[in-house]
């Protein structure tokens, strides 16, 4: 073996590596077993090269060279099958054969006469095969090949897009740009016709695969999903790259260094070692940032997740739908190989898998006899298989279930004190653990799915139109609100972490050396006072959304105090209307009285009624909010300057299905919705209105029943 064969050697045990893998994981698919194929055909191709190269027999050379050109005449062929059987192209498929027929008369002629192999080169790195007379004729038959398999990925993409699946455009533009990476690999035909370059299209061929790779890992290319260790793929790429890095060490030794002495061939070699020694870390350094950026990334993008809970998961009514979609977009979102949701049966007090996702036995079901869910339900914190056993160990029966669960997290979902669920989350694909970063995220959405399934389990009770639209409408709310109240909640706790941090470190670094040990404890007091303070009014945030969030349970109470209600409202809205840049005024009365209503109900008005205000504003605006004592009655009004409602349509907004919104922004319900709440608190609701002048509500609640000089 020499020096020249080695990358061949890699290439060629890399190619076979990657079409086997592909081919185990889905035997039954006809596109992957393709695919298999073409990889074989690289790896005979590389592999008796790598033997033609190392031999010096021109007889072995000889046959060597047969193999390699036999399997190349396939490669634009199979390449072209692929692409027809990827794409799904049936019509192609009467070409494909014809295609074929000509590749196998082609192959004959190569084995059986000098047609188009007319033996061999002796070249600086070895045996080189020679093309015959017909060569070129075949040259031209594999680039009309070519262009037509690259013509049907373009053509495809252009015109069909609409029909594909985004994840699909992305498989087909990955594998496109493969496909063109793949093209250079022409090169090795050059040194057939005499001229004395050396053959690397074996560098290309391993770009090829190297996105093939990436495309499967991070885009289940061939759907496939795979759970790949960060070491692998590392080896994988290191060894492409150092196949990569040996070419300078043939163009040293053959170009610079050719004809030299042994002494000066030696400090070729030596030189060509210097190199690859200094890039090597430099290559090291690269390539785990790829894999740890590219493809197994440590974080996850929590906004999408919470974007697409609240969007479109929480709004959810159909309890089946809801834990469905659940299961779905946490195994998509976080990349889980497993993940499910128990719910407790109350007849027969047990917890049933009621949606699960890579979970093998789907009719697991926990009872109350020392199980997970009862260890859950009493500790009523997240079980992690990592602290697992940590303080004592764990019964073999949980232990047991956590592995039929094939979970790495357990937690429980819990409402009004009860544990009515639990969710189960299996291994991250990237074989990384839960930090807190995502318990952070995980605890506050696993306890708004907690309420969210409460509510869908109550509707399904009830199979009320009315009450279904008006939870369906709350839970709109609470989604619209999940965005900004966890950027509330990220600021006073990503303070709190970096005053934290930071004396650690001045710590650590020694800037507080010279400090004596009570003007250090003065300085950690300072911060921890600094971090409680932030903490606290993380849990207020936190507190006011799960309050809001409970369904009302419909009792009056005669001490509500409208400023202190509506407070409580722009607490929650304030943020999101700030990013909207709208302006709230007030102008309410301090002294006001009580009135008689149930708070949440009353929440759920005021908050309706202001959301309706900020989405009438297109953009910068002001909502005022006015509130006095009229003839022992609260009158409130919550003015917009918004786009207002013409006088013909102001008389029906409150009718049940009307909505003046664009189409798919709402059902007509909310308005409908909130009069009913007002008038079950013995309020009344009424409105005006002007084009372009805005839109104002106008309340009436009777003063509550009281102690004379008692007021709000």
């Amino acid at each position: 073996m020499n020096i020249y064969s080695i990358p061949y050697i890699i290439g060629g045990a890399i190619s076979l590596f990657l079409g086997s893998f592909v081919a185990m994981k889905n035997r039954t698919s006809a596109t992957n077993r393709i695919f298999f194929l073409l990889c074989s055909l690289f790896s005979i191709w590389l592999l008796s090269y790598a033997i033609a190269y190392s031999t010096s027999s021109d007889k072995i050379a000889m046959i060597c060279a047969g193999i390699t050109c036999t399997a190349v005449i396939f490669v634009g062929t199979v390449l072209y099958h692929f692409i027809v059987n990827f794409l799904g192209l049936e019509r192609e498929r009467i070409i494909l054969y014809f295609v074929y027929l000509i590749t196998f008369i082609l192959g004959y002629f190569f084995i059986t006469t000098d047609y188009f192999l007319a033996g061999v080169y002796k070249y600086f790195w070895g045996y080189f095969s020679k093309a015959g007379k017909f060569h070129p004729y075949y040259l031209v038959f594999q680039t009309l090949v070519l262009v037509r398999a690259y013509y049907l990925v373009y053509i495809t993409l252009k015109n069909k897009k609409a029909e594909l699946s985004s994840l699909k455009q992305i498989q087909i533009k990955y594998f496109l740009a493969a496909a063109v990476l793949l093209l250079p690999s022409m090169i090795d035909y050059v040194p057939k016709y005499g001229v004395e370059i050396y053959p690397f299209g074996f560098v290309f061929i391993l770009f090829f695969l190297s996105v093939i790779a990436y495309a499967i890992v991070r885009h289940q290319l061939m759907e496939i999903e795979i759970i790949i260790k960060k070491t692998l793929v590392f080896a994988g790429l290191l060894a492409s790259v150092f196949a990569m890095l040996l070419l300078p060490t043939f163009i040293i030794q053959e170009y610079l260094t050719r004809g030299a002495t042994f002494g000066g061939r030696v400090l070729g070699l030596a030189i060509s070692g210097i190199i690859i020694i200094l890039a090597m870390r430099k290559i090291e350094n690269f390539l785990i940032n790829v894999t740890d950026r590219y493809l197994f990334q440590k974080k996850y993008d929590y906004k999408e997740l919470l974007k697409t809970f609240t969007s479109e998961v929480l709004t959810v009514l159909d309890l089946d739908k809801l834990v469905r979609l659940t299961v779905d977009k946490l195994s998509d979102i976080i990349k889980i190989t497993s993940c499910g949701v128990l719910l407790l049966d109350k007849e027969k007090n047990q917890y049933e898998l009621t949606a699960s996702q890579g979970i093998d036995n789907r009719n697991i079901v926990l009872g109350m006899d020392n199980t997970l869910a009862t260890f859950l339900n009493r500790t009523r914190a997240y079980l992690s298989v990592k602290h697992q056993g940590k303080d004592s160990r764990l019964p073999a029966r949980i232990i047991e279930d956590m592995n039929k669960l094939k979970l790495e997290l357990a937690i429980p979902l819990i409402v009004h004190d009860e544990m009515i669920g639990l969710l189960t989350l299996g291994k991250k694909k990237s074989d990384e653990d839960y930090t807190q970063d995502d318990m952070d995220i995980l605890l506050p959405l696993s306890r708004t799915l907690a309420i969210a399934i409460s509510n869908a389990e109550m509707f399904e009770e009830l199979g009320k139109t009315q009450a279904e639209a008006a939870q369906q409408e709350k839970m709109a709310v609470i989604g619209t609100l999940s965005a900004g109240i966890n950027h509330e909640i990220c600021n006073p706790l990503g303070i709190a972490r970096g005053q934290c941090e930071a004396f650690l470190l001045n710590i650590k670094d020694g800037l507080y050396k010279n400090k004596s040990a009570e003007e250090l404890l003065e300085k950690a007091q300072k911060i921890m006072e600094k971090v409680m303070h932030e903490t606290d009014r993380a849990t207020a945030i936190t507190k006011r959304l799960s309050s809001f969030a409970k369904p009302s349970r419909g009792v009056i109470s005669n001490d509500i105090n409208i400023n202190n209600e509506i407070d409580e409202v722009l607490a929650l809205v304030g943020y999101e209307l700030k990013l909207d840049k709208i302006n709230i005024v007030k102008e309410i009365d301090r002294d006001l009285p009580f009135i008689s209503a149930d708070k949440k109900q009353l929440q759920e008005v005021f908050f309706n009624l202001i959301r309706n205000a900020a989405q009438a504003i297109e953009e910068k605006g002001k909502i005022t909010i006015r509130a006095e004592e009229k003839d022992d009655k609260i009158n409130i009004e919550i003015e917009d300057t918004g786009h207002g409602i013409s006088e013909d349509k102001i008389g029906q907004i409150f009718n049940p299905f009307y909505t003046t919104k664009d189409p798919g922004k709402g059902m007509g319900l909310g308005l409908f919705i909130v009069r009913q709440v007002v008038e079950r608190n013995r309020g009344r609701i009424s409105a005006r209105s002007r084009v372009n002048g805005g839109t104002t509500f106008i309340l009436e609640f009777p003063v509550a029943k009281r102690l004379e000089g008692v007021k709000g």
